[in-house]
């Protein structure tokens, strides 16, 4: 017997939790892991020529040795050099069996961990199943092996490029949870001349609070929402049924069940069938593959409230059909091809409710009895023609910017042998079928039955979820909750600051603006865009949109301006865009397309003028919304 073979320690008695935060395993793993394995756990005395387990036995343990000697003995009889004082790391794998027989030399004492209890780790830290193989390499490797962690570089060659790259972000970081303190601060400290209540004072000091850090995105966007849920029922500045009205908001409520019914539709593989097949029923020519990505976007964009989740499904048929087509890379018909699919799932973003989480903000800050006005069917007829004046414009703009084409020749056998792989449909995409032409049945028929779409669409959600077409897992994984907590709170807020009447208070403040949206909303148009332009260099478009209609939408309905349009002009002008990173949606595009397979310079440039035409398709749909009463 060698002193490799044995596995010993001296250690005095010490207790379960210093021996698995001391691992370097199981010390990787959450507290709150440690804390759920504890009770699990348990020391056990092994006596001298006992054995721990045997070869070929089944796992049901794992061991980590606390006082005595180990003999391990692989099945061939060789001794083997444990890695570390744990044992039995089989426990931490898939084998079914120990691998090895693991024998008392001097009377032991170990700490015993059940097979079932070591899995539940793995919910949070994955890679620690990971670690637990390599580990158990090591032993059956004869010699220690050591994870090769990348070769450091030069530390004077990359340390300045690290401060020019890390400075900025940090010193944004650092500014922004400064003015995070120093807002509520500054309120609190000048208040006191502003004739308001005690109440609505600190609610404005928690709301400086939050529209900081999302201005700055210190956090996650749900995260500040939660901290002012928190904060004003802490303090308890408004009823409980204001703040946390959101949560049972129409808003909430479709905004739920349409991301439901998104997530099947995308898990089944019912979206990528249908790629497929109006590919191949398209003529084969350049036109009508353009038309195809656009389409393609336009189908999915009431179906799937994201651009984010439209980019990540269509970009791949892009990449396929430049392979497919053999175009040159930033060539026109490169480059044609990626504005179809880029614009094609963000064009009409504002014109269909269900289209972007973002919508539903919008959707939420209407007052109830607007909200029956614009459900899905109501939103769209208002919105009907602002969307034909973009696709016209549109048109317009391409013909001019990409004149003549590239030859094309799209493969229909690749196509149809990609749709045959798939199968035929399979009980969850015919599910996803149903819910969605029962759920667009529904809204085109809502004057009929009565049903709101928010209780029509969780209608479907339960009958999705009853039948099995989105299970737990995917319940929990694919729908958006963090969005969903952030909608509850931003509509909640908005009821707060209506409960407080701070919606007088900032209409009086800014009495021009109410006059701009009462006589001249041309001009409040305008001013508009000049407003969101400057926020935009900052702050994301999501929560420039969110923040501009909680303060806009509600000073609309003090003045008697119908407040869905000002909320649907700030959706189509929030979603302006002109350098790259203010717009995460064609970042993740850029990314996907693998190398710039299209002249962002030529991209570029056509949204600069696309932006211009959002603008112009707002001026141009004054007349119809004047002709249907809304102005």
């Amino acid at each position: 017997m060698t002193g490799q073979s044995i596995l010993s320690t001296d250690m005095d008695h010490s207790g379960s939790v210093k021996a698995l935060t001391a691992d370097p395993i199981f010390g990787k793993a959450p507290y709150l892991g440690l804390a759920r394995l504890l009770p699990y756990t348990r020391e056990k005395l092994i006596a001298p020529g006992e054995y721990l387990y045997r070869n070929g036995a089944s796992v049901t343990d794992m061991f980590i040795l606390l006082e005595g000697q180990v003999r391990l003995t692989s099945k061939n009889g060789h001794e083997l050099a444990p890695a570390s004082q744990r044992l039995g790391e089989e426990a931490g794998t898939d084998f079914s069996t120990y691998l090895a027989d693991a024998v008392a030399l001097t009377p032991v004492r170990v700490l015993v961990i059940p097979k079932n209890s070591v899995s539940t780790l793995f919910a949070g830290v994955p890679k620690l199943k990971a670690e637990f193989y390599f580990s158990l390499m090591q032993i059956f490797a004869g010699e220690h092996l050591h994870s090769q962690a990348p070769a450091k570089p030069d530390a004077k060659a990359t340390a300045p490029m690290a401060v020019i790259d890390k400075a900025p972000e940090t010193i944004v970081n650092v500014l922004g949870w400064l003015m995070t303190l120093l807002a509520p601060a500054a309120i609190l400290l000048f208040s006191g001349s502003w004739g308001l209540d005690r109440n609505t004072i600190y609610f404005l000091a928690i709301a400086s609070s939050t529209v900081v850090m999302w201005v700055f995105s210190l956090v996650d966007d749900y995260i500040p929402a939660i901290f002012a849920i928190l904060a004003t029922l802490a303090m308890q500045l408004v009823p409980i049924s204001v703040v946390l009205s959101g949560m049972a908001s129409d808003g909430f409520m479709l905004a739920m069940s349409v991301l439901g019914l998104g997530a099947v539709i995308v898990a089944s593989g019912l979206s990528y069938r249908v790629l497929l097949m109006l590919l191949i029923k398209l003529p084969n020519s350049a036109f009508w593959q353009n038309s195809a990505l656009l389409s393609v976007g336009f189908l999915l964009t009431p179906l799937i409230p994201s651009i984010n989740g439209r980019v990540a499904l269509v970009t791949p048929f892009l990449s396929d059909m430049l392979e497919i087509l053999h175009h040159k890379a930033k060539g026109l018909a490169a480059n044609k091809l990626a504005v179809s699919a880029f614009t094609g799932v963000s064009l009409l973003s504002g014109i269909f409710v269900s289209s972007k989480s973002v919508n539903f903000v919008v959707f939420g800050l209407l007052p109830d009895q607007v909200q029956d006005q614009f459900q899905w069917v109501g939103w769209f007829i208002a919105a009907a023609m602002t969307g034909l004046i973009l696709l016209v414009l549109f048109a317009i703009l391409m013909a001019v910017m990409f004149r003549g084409d590239e030859p094309a020749a799209l493969s229909k056998d690749q196509l149809r042998l990609q749709l045959s792989l798939i199968g035929k449909m399979k009980q969850r995409e015919w599910a996803a079928v149903i819910g969605v032409v029962i759920f667009m049945l529904g809204v085109l028929t809502t004057s009929m039955h009565k049903i709101g779409s928010p209780w029509l669409g969780m209608s479907i959600l339960f009958g999705i979820l009853l039948f099995g077409a989105l299970n737990k897992n995917e319940f929990r994984e694919k729908i958006d909750w963090p969005f969903l907590m952030y909608l509850g709170g931003i509509v909640g807020l908005t009821s707060a600051i209506n409960y407080l009447g701070l919606v007088g208070i900032i209409a009086s403040s800014v009495p021009w603006l109410g006059e701009y949206m009462h006589t001249n909303f041309s001009m409040f148009i305008l001013l508009l865009c000049g407003v969101v332009f400057v926020i935009r260099l900052a702050v994301p478009i999501s929560a420039t949109i969110a923040m501009l209609a909680t303060v806009l939408m509600p000073v609309a309905v003090h003045y008697g301006v119908n407040p869905w349009v000002v909320g649907f002009v700030i959706l189509i002008v929030g979603e302006m865009w002109f350098l790259p990173y203010q717009c995460s949606y064609y970042i993740q595009y850029r990314q996907l397309t693998k190398g710039m397979v299209f002249d962002e310079r030529v991209f570029l440039k056509f949204n600069a003028l696309s932006n211009l035409t959002k603008i112009a398709a707002i001026y141009a749909s004054l007349p119809y919304w004047k002709s249907m009463g809304m102005l």
